[in-house]
């Protein structure tokens, strides 16, 4: 036990410590606050599960095994071993010995060693085998990151040097020894001090206390400043993170609000309280750039880079000094002068980067896809996406900076309902000759088909809607179109910024359907169909909206389609759409359809289901200009790889970009693309 000047010393010491841990704390919780505000807190017992699912089991994290295994090892060895330093604390302080079992020594020396190993193992990767995911370009000081890897693997190798002397130190007093004997790495390092005598392996035995207790509060006082930040915030990130469906994660904008100043995200206080949260909640692992099409492609886009050059932003500009007020103890903050700046109060002198242009580049924010791979990889669900449309609003809405090509389908958009821009009242014309009904002859239907822009205007895609409607007959389901009164369903627009186009699309589609009593709706496109079923209802319209693999594999198994005979042989690999993939969950129904038409061979590409690769047409990015090599081109490169004689698809994009992708590898005259529907209604 300590003397009683050892008390008061160590009292001091750990009241600094506490006092600068809270500082800490205090000044991440005002800058997190500066965001706008947004509702996390309902279904906690959701809530509560999945953070005790992700944070103790860490499922994310270990589906990649070597370093997924390496941050289990660490997080739970240092979790864990946090009782171990309490425990020997108390008995220093207060001279209770809490756990006598000799189980309680053994349980501290495996902690130990995995918080070690797993410590020094994450340091080999980062600095001796240089996993370039883990690369911090720069964004973040690497002098930190190996300040906080010494502080762990010192207090944890002073801990079990304390202990090796306490063995030593012990040894002579009557029920000590038993304590430890199956403290193995305690013991065998006891045997490093065997030659001391009691007093001074006592005197050693302290010594290393001391310094391990140093190293404890050190990483208490660099909370703010160093990595350690993640662990503590990233449980909490999870708790807040978004529990509604995956498709309808985007706020829409009220625009009747005459105070609104701006629509898009042009500073941090644009952000949301949960944004500024995922800057700090990221340990940039760099799991989301290792799954994003557009960094693997070579693009200037990197997900990890966003949410640090927001933390990075969030440092410069509004970093607020946090102090107690003494009137009262109220907690009083002081923004400095480069915050005041960047909110246009401070001086001009202060030279604060422009967040959206500067900070975060014109051609990162256009590069985003949005397939969600990103989220989908994210441990501590940090929601990228979002942030990618808020900076595109900025663009659009309040700084006209965008494209041309996003101008034209903007344009094509607003004048026809559609982004190639041809004659809304043709948008019907593919259903010439069919005898399919239009709502306006006749709203007496089961279903509303809403075909989508592609599938009224393209020439290729219209023989999936064709297909779409033969399989639709056979099985006797009541369905009409709503012909030229269809308009785009805004999925391009929301994503590209232009929120106020999207709105007046969705407005003029819900009030139609309403109009013919709409209540079910099928669509072969996964992007009207994550909009229509998660997005419209932001809007009022709310629809049983499913796609067509959804009901056609629903209708063979209800005996309503027969199949026929198939291909005699063909060998054909499936592509997962992201949007109805990652954001909707969606993977077995195409497949089910697949392997029910004879003939058949369905062989799976590399990265599939929710590891999906982009086909590159998402997020709008279906109408821009693309740099570099072609995302779709890295797909049907995948695709290839596998050799099949033909590729399907659920997506008229998907099936557009890999026509154009087989083009690329000159192999357009011996593989096809198809829809699913496609290859289903040749049987029938």
């Amino acid at each position: 036990m300590l003397s009683t000047l050892g008390i008061v010393i160590f009292a001091i010491v750990g009241a600094i410590a506490l006092y600068f841990f809270a500082m800490g704390a205090l000044e991440l919780f005002t800058k997190v606050t500066l965001g706008q505000s947004t509702s996390r807190n309902d279904r906690l017992d959701k809530r509560l599960w999945g953070t005790i699912t992700h944070a103790v089991g860490q499922p994310k994290i270990l589906r990649q095994a070597e370093g997924g295994v390496m941050h289990f090892l660490h997080f739970w060895g240092i979790a864990i071993f946090a009782l171990a330093i309490v425990h020997l604390m108390c008995e220093r302080l207060f001279g209770a010995v809490l756990f006598r079992s000799p189980v309680w020594y053994l349980i501290a020396d495996i902690v130990g060693l995995f918080a070690l190993v797993g410590i020094i193992y994450s340091g080999f990767r980062r600095y001796v085998q240089k996993v370039p995911r883990l690369d911090t370009g720069g964004w973040k000081e690497e002098r930190l990151i190996v300040l906080l890897i010494s502080m762990i693997t010192f207090m944890v190798v002073f801990y079990f040097l304390s202990y090796g002397c306490k063995i030593v130190a012990t040894a002579s007093i009557p029920g000590e020894p038993e304590r430890y004997t199956l403290a193995f790495i305690s013991s065998w390092v006891a045997g490093w001090f065997a030659g001391l005598n009691p007093v001074s392996a006592r005197f050693w035995e302290f010594a290393f206390w001391w310094i391990q207790m140093i190293f404890a509060f050190g990483l208490l006082v660099s909370f703010r400043y160093s990595p350690v930040i993640h662990p503590a915030i990233a449980p909490l990130n999870i708790f807040m993170r978004h529990l509604g469906p995956k498709g309808a994660n985007i706020e829409s904008i009220n625009f009747e609000d005459e105070e609104r100043e701006t629509f898009g995200v042009n500073k941090i206080a644009d952000f949301t309280w949960k944004d500024l949260m995922d800057s700090y909640a990221c340990a940039e692992c760099g799991r989301c750039q290792d799954n994003c099409p557009a960094y693997l492609t070579e693009k200037p886009l990197s997900p990890k880079k966003i949410l640090a050059e927001i933390k990075e932003q969030i440092e410069e500009t509004v970093a607020p000094k946090v102090a107690v007020s003494t009137a009262g103890g109220h907690i009083s903050f002081a923004v400095t002068k480069k915050a005041e700046a960047a909110e246009g109060e401070g001086s001009e002198e202060e030279e604060v980067k422009k967040l959206v242009g500067e900070r975060i580049s014109t051609d990162e924010i256009w590069a985003c896809t949005t397939c969600r791979a990103c989220q989908e990889e994210c441990p501590v669900f940090n929601e990228h996406i979002v942030k990618v449309v808020g900076l595109r609003r900025a663009l659009v809405l309040d700084e006209s900076d965008f494209p041309g090509e996003a101008q034209l389908a903007f344009t094509n958009m607003e004048r026809n309902s559609n982004p190639w821009g041809i004659g809304w009242q043709t948008r019907g014309d593919w259903a010439a000759g069919l005898g399919v009904k239009e709502l306006s002859e006749d709203s007496n239907v089961e279903y509303l088909y809403y075909v989508g822009c592609a599938g009224s205007f393209d020439e290729r895609i219209k023989k999936v809607s064709i297909s779409l409607v033969k399989i639709l007959r056979a099985a006797g389901i009541s369905f009409g179109i709503l012909g030229a009164e269809e308009k785009c369903c805004g999925d391009s627009a929301r994503r590209l910024g232009n929120e106020y186009l999207f709105q007046s699309l969705v407005q003029e589609n819900i009030d139609n359907m309403k109009n013919y009593g709409v209540k079910k709706i099928i669509t072969a496109c996964p992007h009207c169909f994550n909009t229509l079923k998660n997005e419209y209802p932001q809007f009022g319209g709310n629809f049983e909206v499913i796609h067509h693999t959804q009901l056609i594999i629903r209708l063979i198994k209800e005996g309503k389609v027969k199949i026929g005979s198939g291909e005699e042989s063909l060998k054909i690999t499936y592509h997962d759409s992201c949007y109805l993939g990652r954001y909707n969950d969606e993977y077995t129904a195409p497949r089910q359809i697949l392997r029910a038409i004879p003939g058949l061979q369905i062989i799976e590409m590399k990265r599939n289901l929710n590891k999906s690769f982009c086909c590159g047409a998402g997020g709008g990015r279906m109408w821009l200009e693309e740099h570099g090599k072609r995302i779709n081109t890295a797909r049907t490169e995948q695709a290839l790889a596998v050799n099949p004689q033909a590729i399907a698809v659920n997506c008229p994009f998907c099936l557009t970009m890999f026509e154009d992708g087989l083009k690329d590898k000159e192999v357009s005259e011996t593989i096809k693309t198809y829809d699913v529907a496609e290859l289903l209604a040749r049987t029938i």
